[in-house]
């Protein structure tokens, strides 16, 4: 897969929040509930905020990036980390407390609800873990995703588990600590 445009990232993240119908639009049509959207939704905002803070902290300004998340945290209450790595079609339902740190990789179409923190570091850690997040994975609320776990495609990780361990791809995980209480059908989306 090529690297996709910045508009790109932008377009499938605010498709991403939109009705399934965004195919019938027309461009422009698309582009003016875009920006509406924006001017209405923090949790959409933010994560256009994102966007542009992963740019500037690629291209070396990663003060500027920081200062961005820091307005994002305001607007929104998300903490999304500019050097973070996230696919298109990042989803945030509902924005408040939601976020992910610095070593994190989130695979495209994820959503992320209020409240789920992905990748903070284990206390006493002696170096920096990453954490992965594949695609189609749907984060409920409040769940916590500690670094160092990958996270497989189509995943559902439950309101309120905690997940310590790595996660099978189509798994559905629950509780504190995260078990396994399900599998989905491979053709499925998590959504």
């Amino acid at each position: 897969m090529s690297e996709l445009s910045f508009l790109q990232l932008v377009r499938a993240d605010i498709e991403a929040t939109t009705h399934p119908n965004f195919r019938n639009y027309s461009n422009r049509r698309f582009w003016l509930r875009a920006i509406a959207k924006l001017v209405i939704t923090p949790a959409v905002r933010v994560v256009v905020m994102y966007r542009i803070s992963h740019v500037l902290a690629g291209k070396g300004l990663l003060p500027v990036a920081l200062l961005i998340r820091a307005r994002g945290i305001r607007v929104s209450g998300a903490e999304l980390h500019p050097q973070a790595t996230v696919g298109p079609g990042l989803y945030l339902p509902h924005s408040i407390g939601a976020g992910f740190g610095a070593y994190t990789t989130i695979g495209a179409n994820c959503t992320l609800q209020a409240g789920a923190a992905v990748g903070p570091q284990p206390h006493g850690a002696d170096e920096r873990l990453y954490t992965t997040v594949g695609d189609n994975v749907y984060i409920g609320l409040h769940a916590v995703i500690i670094a160092g776990v990958t996270i497989g495609d189509g995943a559902v990780i439950g309101a309120n588990a905690v997940v310590m361990r790595d996660v099978d791809p189509y798994t559905v995980i629950a509780a504190s600590p995260g078990r396994v209480v399900a599998k989905r059908p491979e053709d499925s989306r998590a959504s």
